[in-house]
């Protein structure tokens, strides 16, 4: 005695959707959502960055990152918080010099030298003890793994707000005998339209 069984129409929406989507040249496609994390390393050792930070009791605020460049905020909380570091770095390097006598205070001075000429990859200075420097590597993390693209990026729309940047990779599921087959079911539920 055959039982007919009605499809749900989600497996055929998801079917159809499997037969649009760009596998982006992948076979047995699965699509992932990922995000880039940042893990401390050695210096060389597989490093993406550095970073240059303060803080304690496990609150900490970045004041310079390598990938970035932008040094205004190293130089404002070092004017703030060493002064003396800062002059030392002035006279030193010989910077001070090249200034003229229209700048105003030494704030403006060390501003405007360190901004425009302090060589914040120089490894011939040691950095103030209340500042730490980090080396870090790049890892992709995989979040979740969806059977669509669709799927994916709905992930992404509802939950972004919890995760750095999100993006889509598609992964293949070779030697996954059983995904294979459940792929391959579902794109039987729906015929795949021929181009015109």
């Amino acid at each position: 005695m055959s039982q007919h069984i009605e499809i749900p129409a989600f497996l055929l929406e998801m079917s159809q959707q499997m037969h649009q989507q760009d596998n982006r040249i992948t076979a047995e496609p699965i699509w992932q959502v990922r995000c880039k994390r940042y893990l401390v390393t050695q210096e060389g050792y597989n490093d993406h960055h550095w970073e240059i930070f303060y803080g304690e009791d496990g609150d900490y605020s970045t004041l310079y990152r390598s990938d970035d460049g932008d040094k205004s905020n190293l130089a404002e909380w070092l004017l703030e918080h060493d002064a003396e570091w800062c002059k030392t770095w002035l006279f030193e390097s010989d910077k001070i010099e090249s200034y003229h006598d229209e700048i105003e205070s030494f704030a403006d001075v060390f501003t405007q030298a360190f901004i425009e000429d302090f060589d914040v990859d120089s490894d011939h200075y040691d950095l103030p003890s209340s500042l730490t420097k980090l080396h870090f590597q790049e890892i992709e993390e995989v979040i979740k793994s969806c059977l669509t693209e669709a799927d994916a990026n709905w992930f992404i729309r509802r939950k972004q707000h919890d995760y750095p940047h999100l993006y889509t990779y598609v992964a293949s599921m070779y030697l996954c005998p059983q995904m294979i087959e459940l792929r391959n079911w579902i794109l039987s539920l729906t015929k795949a339209e021929v181009a015109a």
